[in-house]
């Protein structure tokens, strides 16, 4: 799913790196911070949540936005209480992840709604 991420996004955007892990991230972030960052909820080794929340605390000034298949209310608000910028439903991603980064790109913030 990374690689077609990757592809899809390229066409319009920047995109600085691919990371498959949460400790990735948090090593890249060392060296680059970009505009914006997509965390996918489940990463693996820890949670978007957790990715979010260090890099805030490491002075990160990106805008996060997080891509989950997780369609509950309490996620999406766990995720706006830590300062996400977005929140995009996996189920949606087709029509809303591009509309989700060019809103945040512009400082606003984009949340999928669950009704389609």
């Amino acid at each position: 799913m990374l690689a077609a991420l990757v592809q899809l996004l390229q066409r319009e955007f920047v995109i600085v790196d691919a990371l498959a892990s949460g400790e990735e991230v948090l090593a890249k972030s060392d060296t680059v911070c970009p505009d914006i960052i997509l965390l996918d909820i489940s990463l693996g080794d820890l949670t978007a949540f957790q990715v979010s929340d260090q890099l805030r605390r490491r002075g990160c000034p990106s805008r996060i936005v997080f891509l989950s298949v997780h369609e509950n209310p309490e996620f999406v608000r766990a995720a706006i209480e830590i300062g996400a910028f977005g929140y995009v439903f996996k189920s949606q991603i087709s029509r809303d992840l591009v509309n989700a980064l060019h809103a945040v790109a512009e400082g606003n913030q984009f949340f999928s709604n669950s009704e389609t």
